[in-house]
């Protein structure tokens, strides 16, 4: 029975030893392995500059409650091949004083730009905690910068031109010049004319002008662009296909049994027409019409009346002779005036004038065809 309660005795000495060992340590080294930092690294090459860019992570671990922490010591360093160099990074600094700016358990991170001649950067760091701890060791990375990192050569620079060449009805060409939003450069654009003078405009991308080459000197028109061997356009511009000529005056003439009458209409899209009518037997008489407009002019009528219209655009007018319609009643025309025809007699005068007109009896030409122009 001795036996056995010594052997019971030595158990629980070593367990309770074993216990206050363990509880030792777990206070020793609790402390020390909820206070640590982390840091890693990547890297790139940015071609635009043809540097290397590290980005550097810090990662600051602390037990509950404690929430800021601040760097006591920072190695920074480059390296080209085995050579070294001290370097500082932008944003992870030694914090001088009582401040503690870096929070707890939010990754910190920094670039670092390098000339592309580096192969090699390393960073270590020392925290202490607003608790009053201090980092035992001294966390470190490096990264290696293999291979190459070249500025890649600029984007070749040009326009996008295109030229529109349009022609009015009075024969102006209005020459329309283009640079394209996507285009990377002016375009430097010379306009030529027949007689071999040259506009030149520089047009922005996105942007547009135009210049007008007058119709004496728009034969032929060339477009060009510097920097482009074949010209936009060159040769005859297309005339215009909208142009809208002012109608022709018409003109009729009609023998009534006491006097020639000859009638002008100008239709509205004309333009202003005189007319002069020389008899063989008295004065001449000059009938001017405006557009929209007709008028008329009368001579007795009497045996051997003949009357010759002109005027600019008749081409060799022919002289118009009076003849007495045969239902004229006794004693009308040939000298003998009778009396003034009224009523239903007028009126059937008019008639035969329209009758005539539309049997094509006694046309002609009062003007030639003119040409009035409508541009948009």
């Amino acid at each position: 029975m001795n036996r056995l309660h010594a052997l019971f005795r030595r158990v629980s000495v070593v367990a309770a030893g074993a216990l206050l060992g363990l509880t030792g340590v777990a206070l020793v080294a609790s402390p020390a392995s909820a206070h640590h930092s982390v840091v890693t690294a990547t890297a790139a090459c940015d071609t635009d500059t043809g540097e290397w860019v590290v980005t550097w992570t810090i990662d600051s671990k602390a037990p509950p409650g404690v929430d800021n922490y601040k760097f006591v010591k920072v190695v920074a360093k480059t390296y080209v091949g085995d050579k070294a160099t001290d370097v500082t990074i932008p944003g992870i600094a030694v914090t001088k004083g009582k401040n503690y700016p870096y929070s707890v358990n939010t990754p910190l991170t920094a670039e670092q730009r390098l000339d592309n001649t580096v192969t090699k950067a390393s960073l270590a760091i020392r925290a202490k905690w607003e608790n009053g701890k201090v980092e035992r060791g001294l966390p470190e990375e490096t990264v290696e910068l293999g291979g190459t990192c070249d500025q890649k050569p600029p984007a070749p620079t040009s326009p996008k031109p295109t030229a529109s060449v349009v022609s009015d009805c009075e024969g102006v060409v209005t020459v329309t010049l283009n640079n394209a939003a996507d285009a990377t450069a002016k375009a430097k654009f010379t306009v030529t004319d027949a007689e071999g003078s040259a506009q030149k405009a520089n047009v922005k991308p996105g942007e547009s002008t135009s210049v007008q080459v007058p119709a004496e000197k728009a034969a032929t028109i060339k477009v060009e662009v510097k920097g482009i061997d074949e010209p936009l356009f060159d040769g005859k511009p297309a005339p215009a296909d909208n142009c809208v000529e002012p109608g022709e005056p018409t003109g009729t003439y009609q023998s009534t049994c006491d006097e020639l009458i000859f009638e002008v209409n100008n239709p509205a899209d004309g333009e202003t027409v005189t007319t002069t009518f020389t008899p063989n037997k008295g004065e001449p008489q000059t009938l001017t019409v405006e557009p929209g407009q007709s008028g008329t002019v009368s001579f007795p009528g009497e045996e051997g009346l003949t009357v010759t219209p002109s005027g600019d655009g008749l081409e060799d007018p022919e002289p118009i002779a009076w003849t007495k319609p045969e239902d004229c009643a006794p004693g009308s025309g040939g000298g003998e005036p009778g009396l003034p025809l009224t009523g239903a007699a007028a009126g059937g005068i008019a008639a035969g004038a329209v009758v005539l007109l539309a049997v094509g009896g006694g046309l002609f030409v009062m003007a030639r065809r003119r040409k009035l122009r409508f541009t948009a």
